[in-house]
């Protein structure tokens, strides 16, 4: 029950926060993110795929061979929930797609020039 109860919450969460437009994806591409993830998890590979159908570049550490993306993991999730996808600061623990898009074109929003300039 409880695995069902975190992703519905999750999407509920989304829902509430404020729209995003999707960004470009020259602008995604601008945008650094990390992904720590497990050999073992299927939530990490479904947000491998994800990142991938959509052509958005991302690092990727498995962070039970990579003692330093271990250390990192720690630090960035206490909990140890995987995946961590870390969108330039903005720490998401496990996978909702539309809370990682949500992420990486406010993110490639921010930083993108101002029409006309």
């Amino acid at each position: 029950m409880a695995r069902l109860v975190l992703p519905a919450l999750a999407l509920a969460l989304a829902a509430c926060a404020p729209a995003v437009p999707p960004a470009t994806a020259a602008q995604r591409a601008q945008v650094r993110v990390v992904l720590y993830t497990t050999g073992w998890c299927p939530v990490c590979a479904r947000a491998r795929a994800w990142l991938h159908e959509r052509s958005i570049p991302f690092e990727e550490h498995d962070v039970e061979h990579e003692p330093a993306a271990a250390t990192r993991f720690r630090q960035l999730s206490p909990s140890r929930v995987v995946p961590v996808i870390d969108v330039e600061g903005e720490i998401l623990e496990g996978f909702v797609a539309e809370e990682v898009r949500r992420a990486i074109d406010s993110r490639a929003h921010a930083g993108a020039a101002p029409p006309g300039a």
